[in-house]
Formats: C-alpha cells, structure tokens, sequence
C-alpha cells in the first residue's frame, strides 16, 4: 500500500471540448480538435496544469490509424499523435516552466469503450496497439496510460505493445460491476495478470465514482502492495460519454476523493470532469495534509 500523497491525474479532455463549445464528435472525438483546434486542446492542458495536475493526458485518445482511416485520415496518424505529445508539454512548461509534470500517451481500446463485442481479432489488436504505442514513444511521452479497458483481451494486448517500448505503463480497467470488467471479464484476475505482465500502475476510470470506489478497493483488498489509482467519470452515464443523468459537483468530487486519498496512489477524473474538479480535488488535499508539492 502507497505511503505519502497521491499523485494527480487530470480531468477530461473530449468532454472538456464539448463543454467549450467544440463539436468533438465520432469517430474521431478529441482527435478532432487536434485537426479543427490546436489551440483549445492546449488551453484545456494549460488548466489543468493551473488546478495541479502533476500527469496530463495527451490528446492521443483517437489518434490511432485505426480510427483515423474511417476518415480517410490514417496518413495523418503520426503527425497528429507527436502534435498531441508537444500540445500537452507546450502546456505544461507554459504554466510551470520546469515543473515535474509527465505527459501520459493514451492508448484506448480499439474500438467503442462501451461496446468490447465490436473490438477485432486479436492479431489486428496486436499490430495496431503496436503501432499506437510505438508513435507515443517517438513522440516523446514520458509514460502510456493504456485507458478505458473494457476486456481482459485487449487489455493485455494493449499493456504488451505498450510495454514493448521500454517507457513506464499504466494500465487502466473500466469496470461494469464492482468485481468485473464492462464485458464481464474478472477484474482482479485481469489486473493481477496485468501487473504480472509489467505494467507500473494499475488503475480504474471512466465509471460513476460510487462504483470506481467499489472496484478500486476491490484491488486494493486483492492487491495490497500494487500502485493503484482510480479517476471516474462525473456521474451516471445515459447513452454515450459525454451524456450524463446526473453530474458531480467539484466539491463532491474533492470530497469524494478525500475517502480514497489514504489508499490511492494516483487520483483524477474522466469523462465529465473538469479543470475545477481537479482544482477542488488539489485544494481538499493541502487541507487535509495529503499534498506534497
């Protein structure tokens, strides 16, 4: 179990987009900005940079081949994932010129986070998550957050090629019940065999905080030893992402966090949460004396 303060993830960047007026829409989502609005994906880092982010997620989320060739884009892969890196560095520096602030690459499920039927062979798996993995690598990232991971298969795909590039790993689980994966796949079999595999930190996201808190402490209670962390989305889902029936305030959420901030060694939050939650979450920390700047 982790001694000293958590470390601080950022919030959400595609539904940050959204709430800022841009039309980050399928299939590209966050990629489109990087096309479209460069200048927005950096402002959006810059505060969280501001609220205390020490890990910024670069803008990496769809900037696969993969996904791009829906598009007729897949020749723009690279151009858009390096751009994706230096946004978030640019970023930092600008608001804390040489602060220790790591840019994560984010390496995503293939296909629809919500939907792990529609995810392809494993071959295809391996070679484009490869592909992925080795372009946030050449592109500078300090770390690869492989995030969102619906399925126990393509998690340990998506580690592997992560892995193979030699930079630190994150492997992020997204849970549909306290003890299981979206797609019903064990969640501390996965995890156990993710961490097994190399990863440095195992993590749980992009669910409603209730139940990020459930399956975070299903880990912790199964894996008392390993770096966990855990970033939620801002409440319950409706029907994609960004639609939500309910949403966490900022306070809520710092309070909310507070009750894992003696067990978890990263804390942010995704899909819905904003620059304010990780502000609130960063000040609710200093009060309690779980901060170390």
């Amino acid at each position: 179990m982790r001694s000293g303060p958590p470390l601080i993830l950022d919030g959400a960047m595609g539904t940050e987009l959204e709430r800022r007026g841009f039309d980050a829409r399928l299939p590209l989502w966050s990629a489109w900005a990087l096309i479209e609005a460069p200048d927005l994906v950096k402002r959006i880092h810059a505060d969280y940079a501001r609220a205390g982010a020490q890990v910024l997620t670069a803008a990496a989320f769809r900037t696969t081949r993969y996904t791009l060739a829906k598009e007729n884009l897949a020749s723009w892969a690279d151009e858009l994932t390096a751009l994706a890196i230096r946004l978030a560095r640019e970023a930092a520096e600008d608001v804390n010129p040489g602060a220790e602030i790591s840019v994560a690459g984010s390496l995503a499920p293939l296909e629809d986070c919500y939907h792990p039927e529609w995810a392809p062979a494993g071959e295809v798996l391996a070679k484009e998550h490869a592909h992925t993995a080795e372009m946030l690598a050449a592109a500078g990232a300090d770390l690869i957050l492989v995030e969102t991971q619906n399925s126990a298969r393509e998690a340990l795909i998506a580690a592997k090629a992560a892995l193979d590039t030699k930079l630190p790993v994150w492997v992020s689980l997204m849970p549909r019940r306290s003890h299981e994966l979206f797609n019903g796949d064990p969640l501390v079999a996965t995890a156990k065999a993710v961490r097994e595999s190399g990863a440095e930190a195992i993590l749980i996201n992009c669910c409603p905080p209730e139940l990020a808190a459930e399956a975070f402490r299903t880990l912790r209670e199964a894996m008392p030893e390993a770096r966990l962390g855990v970033y939620p989305n801002s409440g319950s889902l409706k029907v994609q992402p960004w639609e939500f029936t309910e949403r966490i305030t900022p306070s809520a959420f710092a309070r909310w966090a507070l009750e894992l901030a003696g067990e978890a060694d990263i804390l942010g939050g995704c899909c819905g949460t904003t620059p304010e939650h990780v502000a609130a979450l960063v000040q609710a920390l200093k009060e309690t004396g779980h901060w170390s700047s």
